[in-house]
């Protein structure tokens, strides 16, 4: 571009400077063609005062010898006069041609005013004196014949040169006229070509730089030449290597999107500071599932919206320790959208973005983990209380025995008065009952290896209910109050299990519910076959009082029971066995208002124990 430049003003200046060439050299031209028309003009009026001359000579040779006849001085004059004249013919530059002319003329003036001067000055006769006089005025008008005759040829080429003087102005006239009427459009014409090939380039440069503002970093220049051509290429070095950066960007913010979602952690990005400490501002995908929450429904909530009821409130105290530096974990709940609560493990520290702090945090769901510490320390437990109860057995059981047979025989003896052989006898009861205890607490704590076969669960529940109706728990006064009603899945498959103890667990299971509906009501017992998990569900409800949410949290612990004469260890057991089973029980409330509870138990054809 910098070559074109140089080039265009060097071209603008040349044209320039060839038209003042032109024009001066034309005005120069013109200037001499006038210098010479004027001098013609002056040759012509010498001429014709050299006429005058001649013709005042020859009038002061016609008025000789009459009453008009002028001085011999005023002769004299004029006869100087005509030769002073006719010298300044050849003060002028004239060609060869005209000279020679002159050199002629200057001899008739000179013949002329030989001739004058022996008119004037002879003494001779008159005949003589006539002849002279005759001469001399032949001689002049020779003379005047000769001067008009130059007269009249410089005047036709005079008028010639003027004429083509004047033509040949008039087209210089013009020829500057178009030059100085062309050369605004010239210079406009040079100066647009030159704006346009400055501006083009820029225009499209800026064309890029806006496309290149809008993200397509595809776009390339091509065509521009020069500087231009340059920057073009530099242009496109740096878009490129942009895209690659882009790239590389996106790539790494993939990698690290991709952590961010698939982690199966859930992660929070919380606000530090500003109005709203612990809004959140980003959540994955784990936190949303975790929560019961979609993400957007997650962004419109704080930390503490999210925490248990005891731990919201220190939400404000968690962060500051935060921006104090500190990276902290603790263990805290949370509370999922249907409102129950869960503990999880929380890692956070600062994580600071563009001079704006936050806090990044790692929170992961120790529900699983807190279940197995608590079967864990449950099994330690058992494990503790079954060695308790196996010393207290050993040490309690064969006193009591002792004293049991001891009783018996005290109250057998005839001499013993009936009203202390009652008390033997009440004696004697609650020496069973402790021994039924002490079984029930072994059971308990060595609930004795299940021996497995294969069992129809059906016909198991349908023989317990058999059995169970015998028992006074299911009449009043003698007649049945209580209504069995069985929905026995027919699908339901036999499955590895000890046959007595699960009829222990269902026995358990029944009695506790004839308890429940002392007036008399419904008792549900239904089977249920889920192929898809390989699962027998067994569900035993009544239309008694139900359990509340208290009891139900404790209601399968030992030693726990709203009887008056109960032990607290039936539904402990059952649980134990069902879980020895590999299956599960719970109780929750039967649509019918009862108590319902669950058992699951595991399809198995082979022993997996």
């Amino acid at each position: 571009m910098k070559k074109k430049i140089v080039i265009g003003l060097s071209l603008f200046s040349l044209l320039f400077l060839i038209g003042g060439m032109y024009i001066v050299v034309t005005i120069e031209k013109a200037t001499t063609t006038l210098d010479n028309l004027i001098k013609l003009h002056q040759v012509e009026i010498l001429r014709e005062h050299l006429l005058i001359q001649v013709k005042k000579v020859q009038a002061d040779l016609t008025l000789k010898n009459t009453r008009h006849a002028r001085g011999i001085d005023t002769i004299v004059s004029h006869v100087r006069g005509m030769e002073g004249v006719a010298r300044m013919c050849f003060s002028c530059h004239h060609t060869e041609e005209v000279n020679t002319r002159l050199r002629e003329l200057e001899d008739q003036v000179e013949q002329y005013k030989a001739a004058l001067s022996r008119v004037f000055t002879m003494r001779a006769n008159n005949s003589r004196l006539q002849a002279e006089e005759d001469h001399a005025f032949a001689t002049g008008e020779a003379l005047i014949a000769k001067t008009n005759t130059m007269i009249t040829m410089a005047s036709t080429k005079l008028e010639e040169k003027t004429q083509a003087t004047l033509s040949k102005i008039a087209s210089t006239k013009g020829i500057l006229y178009v030059l100085i009427a062309i050369g605004p459009f010239l210079a406009a014409g040079l100066a647009f070509i030159f704006v346009r090939g400055l501006t083009e380039p820029v225009k499209v440069l800026l064309e890029a730089t806006r496309r290149l503002e809008a993200g397509d970093l595809d776009y390339r220049i091509e065509g521009l030449k020069d500087e231009f051509g340059k920057v073009a290429t530099s242009f496109n070095d740096m878009a490129g290597t942009l895209k690659g950066n882009m790239e590389t960007i996106e790539e790494s913010e993939k990698r690290y999107r991709m952590l961010f979602e698939s982690a199966g952690d859930a992660i929070f990005i919380l606000e530090a500071e500003g109005e709203r400490p612990g809004q959140i501002v980003a959540a994955n995908r784990a936190a949303a599932e975790m929560h019961g929450y979609s993400v957007d429904e997650l962004l419109a909530l704080t930390i503490a919206d999210l925490d248990g009821p005891d731990d919201a409130g220190m939400v404000e105290r968690r962060i500051g320790r935060i921006l104090g530096g500190e990276w902290i974990k603790d263990e805290i709940m949370h509370r999922k959208k249907d409102g129950s609560l869960f503990p999880v493990e929380v890692s956070a520290g600062l994580l600071e973005l563009k001079d704006h702090k936050y806090v990044l945090a790692f929170d992961r769901d120790i529900t699983v983990r807190k279940q197995a510490e608590e079967r864990l320390q449950r099994a330690e437990q058992m494990k503790a209380c079954g060695e308790f109860a196996a010393g207290l057995a050993h040490e309690i059981k064969n006193p009591l025995a002792g004293i049991k047979v001891s009783m018996e025989v005290l109250a057998e003896e005839p001499t013993v008065a009936e009203a202390d052989r009652d008390v033997l006898l009440k004696v004697v009861e609650e020496i069973r009952r402790i021994e039924l205890l002490l079984k029930d607490l072994l059971n308990f704590a060595k609930p004795p290896k299940p021996h497995l076969m294969s069992s129809d669960i059906n016909a198991l529940l349908d023989t317990t209910i058999t059995f169970s109706m015998k028992s006074p728990s299911f009449s009043k006064s003698g007649v049945p109050s209580i209504r069995i009603v069985k929905e026995l899945d027919p699908l339901v498959p036999e499955t590895l299990a000890d046959s007595m103890q699960l009829k222990q667990v269902f026995l358990n299971l029944l009695l506790n519910a004839a308890d429940a509906m002392p007036e008399g009501g419904t008792l549900t017992v239904r089977t249920s076959y889920v192929p898809a998990g390989e699962m027998i569900l067994v569900e035993i409800a009544d239309t008694g009082k139900g359990v509340s949410e208290e009891i139900k949290a404790k209601i399968f612990q030992p030693f726990f029971t709203t009887k008056a004469k109960g032990t607290g260890l039936g539904l402990a057991i059952s649980k134990r066995l069902v879980e020895q089973h590999g299956g599960t029980i719970a109780v929750d409330d039967a649509a019918s208002g009862g108590a319902r509870f669950t058992i699951t138990l595991p399809v198995r054809q082979t022993e997996e124990l």
